[in-house]
């Protein structure tokens, strides 16, 4: 098993799309900070009320409980779409899994990359938006260590819950386009749309007051104040949901 992950971890580093979606997101999170400045000060140019208004400081812990601004959800999860579907498309997923006890091996592999994958994604999120902030703003210390470290790992853990969601969808059912849609709609914050449509068939059977939103992980990710039970019983009760069906189907079904 640590061998699998060895290669699953060096496989997904050298990939092309990853390396190309970690740029991305690092070039997005660097430019945030000037391109707000820029907004403002164009603002400024040609609006008399905004023209007395200063530029309000950043709060440093806004910028460190931020670690995918802007569209970096959207790119970690297309480039996970990709990395679960690599030794599909590339033809290799029968020697790999054959020599596994079990074929689901390769599912918990790849979900355990998929955490390392999403800290970087992370990291890079929040070092860009760092190094920019501080090229045009100054930061207003209000950052308590351990309340960083509590949204952080929160969120990381409703990321990764979403992560099995996709592990499911692309590597058990091996539906790419499918994979990349929710990718996408998680990414683009377009869930609800999704949730809006799932809640009126739910409340034909359970009442007017049933809202499945509440308890799905990008919507509790946005919440704020991150309620910390809340947060960890939505993820890693959606993740044992999707990830135990993602093991046992496909150690059942044929390796092709």
């Amino acid at each position: 098993m640590g061998k699998l992950i060895r290669m699953d971890l060096y496989r997904m580093l050298k990939s092309r799309s990853f390396l190309i979606c970690l740029l991305l997101a690092f070039a997005l999170a660097l430019g945030m900070a000037p391109f707000g400045r820029l907004l403002f000060t164009l603002a400024r140019s040609f609006s008399a009320e905004v023209r007395d208004m200063g530029m309000s400081e950043a709060s440093l812990a806004t910028l460190l409980t931020n670690p995918f601004p802007l569209v970096n959800l959207m790119l970690a999860l297309l480039s996970l779409c990709w990395f679960f579907y690599a030794d599909v498309e590339n033809g290799y997923i029968k020697n790999i899994a054959g020599q596994m006890p079990m074929k689901g091996f390769t599912i918990l592999s790849r979900f355990i990359a998929a955490a390392v994958h999403n800290l970087l994604f992370a990291a890079v999120g929040i070092i860009g938006n760092l190094i920019g902030t501080m090229l045009v703003q100054r930061f207003e210390m209000d950052a308590s260590v351990l309340e960083t470290v509590r949204v952080l790992v929160l969120k990381l853990l409703l990321v990764q819950s979403i992560s099995a969601a996709l592990l499911l969808v692309v590597s058990t059912f091996r539906s790419k386009s499918f994979g990349m849609i929710l990718a996408v709609l998680f990414g683009l914050s377009l869930t609800p749309l999704l949730y809006m449509g799932i809640n009126e068939g739910l409340r034909q059977l359970f009442g007017p007051e049933t809202d499945i939103s509440k308890y799905m992980p990008d919507t509790v990710m946005e919440e704020h104040p991150l309620d910390t039970l809340k947060a960890l019983a939505t993820a890693v009760g959606w993740s044992a949901v999707l990830l135990v069906p993602a093991v046992r189907i496909f150690d059942r079904k044929d390796v092709k």
